[in-house]
């Protein structure tokens, strides 16, 4: 495939190999639609922008990376629009981030998908090599990877909740906010055309190689398991720079010796082909606890982003009885609720960039060894630290605005969690001090207690005075006044 990336428009491959410029496109309303760009490309389809920031186009192509047309793939086509058609029908969940068919092209096989503007492809938080970890802490690190994990988690829980397999889990089918500091990052699933619904319909086997669980490589149809391990290839991917099972065994793997083939499945989207032996689930992850062969310290060292919560996710999908068994592997709602975790305490080096999560123990950056700032901390009944932040702005009255989660202080909900309950910032009036404001769309209580104390944020804010040798909490209630969470409030001395 030739893509030219200087001037608006594309060139796909047509079926008898010829490049085809592809400048606008109609669809089913008689809409045009010119071409931009590329913005993603896997084993299904190209994925590109038009002059409407919202709007994207997806050509569909042929096994061999071609793209179908009406005039010359009539058969093909008409296939393909029919089940297009279909998908448009489906039952898909209310206000969910998919961007699944509005309208069919008329042209060629493919269609129109609304997606919010100035989003990219989660390919560009994959590191390619570790020439390319430095753009790891200009693109937001490790803290804004486990938001935008936890957010794709739970649109997993949704489709699964409600009966649906996504079926091709990648990084190119998952487009995020393009912009690293953006205040709100928001997440989407594209080729809404993949998805299927067991019992209802065919089952379907369509898959990226290197995020295929081993069942599907057996022949086995897609399920909600499959997207499970396809969820966690990635997430750990992201995360370590390293594919989970690209260990030292893998990486050795010899081919006359050790080569294996998939046969064809009665599936027609099934392909025989020679699987990778990283990718095939054939031997031990990088981590496996009981089997250390295929260990390498390549990649990002994985205590700086895993905690105890993510790594039995993680061991509980990769092991040999996660990789033989689907149904043991962990449901999408855990793991939206571990990523949720690890964002809500992890903590960036104001020096490097980089970001970690705050166990209370740290005390300098495990990536350029600069002393650990001042943090507002909250940990829970037994001591363990559940938020963690880093105080900026301290040589101004007012320093930086915060937010604190919504699923610090209520029981974890796929629907809510990543709302705002509080927002928080270190103010200097008469000494230094933590400012909490509610959040009007938030229908609990709060309460600061000093001392044991006790004393209500009203009229929407709170300024907490830091003094030396106190103890504060930080006190969530119901409608009903029952309390649901106490939080002990901690400054670090940092530097």
């Amino acid at each position: 495939m030739i893509m030219d990336k200087e001037i608006p428009g594309i060139i796909l491959n047509d079926s008898e190999g010829n490049p085809d410029k592809i400048f606008e496109v109609k669809d089913s309303f008689e809409t045009t639609h010119k071409i931009k760009k590329i913005l993603g490309q896997g084993g299904q389809g190209v994925v590109c922008r038009t002059a409407n920031r919202e709007i994207v186009v997806k050509f569909a192509l042929d096994p061999k990376g071609q793209v179908i047309s009406r005039e010359k793939n009539k058969e093909a086509f008409e296939k393909n629009d029919s089940e297009f058609k279909a998908v448009i029908c489906k039952p898909f969940p209310e206000r969910i981030h998919l961007a699944y068919p509005m309208a069919r092209l008329q042209d060629y096989s493919g269609y129109v998908m609304r997606l919010m503007g100035d989003m990219t492809s989660f390919t560009d938080l994959v590191p390619a090599d570790v020439q390319d970890l430095k753009k790891i802490a200009d693109d937001g690190g490790h803290r804004r990877r486990f938001e935008l994990l936890s957010k794709l988690a739970s649109l997993l829980a949704k489709l699964h909740g409600n009966g649906m397999v996504y079926c091709d889990l990648s990084p190119n089918n998952v487009f995020v906010t393009e912009d690293p500091q953006f205040p709100t990052q928001n997440v989407w699933l594209i080729d809404a055309d993949n998805i299927f619904i067991p019992g209802d319909e065919p089952a379907k086997l369509v898959y990226t190689p290197r995020y295929a669980a081993p069942e599907l490589f057996e022949g086995k149809p897609c399920s909600m398991s499959s997207d499970i391990y396809s969820f966690a290839t990635l997430a750990f991917e992201s995360l370590a720079a390293l594919h989970p099972f690209a260990g030292d065994k893998a990486s050795n793997w010899n081919d006359e010796a050790d080569a294996w083939d998939v046969e064809t499945d009665k599936n027609e989207e099934a392909q025989s082909f020679d699987i990778d032996p990283r990718y095939s689930g054939k031997h031990p992850w990088v981590e496996d606890v009981e089997d250390k062969s295929n260990h390498t310290d390549n990649g990002i060292p994985r205590q700086n982003f895993l905690t105890d919560e993510t790594f039995a996710l993680f061991n509980m999908t990769f092991s040999e009885e996660g990789r033989q068994n689907p149904k043991t592997r962990p449901t999408a709602a855990l793991w939206a609720r571990a990523f949720a975790h690890s964002h809500a305490s992890s903590i960036r080096c104001p020096k490097c960039g980089w970001s970690v999560v705050y166990d209370g123990s740290q005390k300098t950056c495990p990536w350029c060894d600069e002393k650990i700032p001042k943090l507002l901390v909250l940990k829970d009944e037994s001591g363990k630290t559940v938020f963690a932040q880093e105080l900026s702005g301290l040589d101004k009255d007012l320093g930086e605005i915060f937010n604190i989660p919504e699923h610090i202080f209520s029981p974890f909900n796929i629907d809510n969690f990543y709302k705002t309950a509080l927002k928080a910032h270190p103010v200097n009036r008469n000494g230094f001090g933590i400012e909490f404001i509610k959040t009007e769309l938030h229908d609990g209580q709060f309460f600061i207690a000093v001392n044991g104390k006790e004393e209500k944020i009203t009229a929407g804010r709170y300024s907490l005075q830091i003094n030396k040798g106190e103890k504060y909490s930080l006190i969530h209630k119901d409608k009903a006044g029952s309390t649901t969470r106490s939080l002990t409030i901690e400054i670090t001395e940092g530097k």
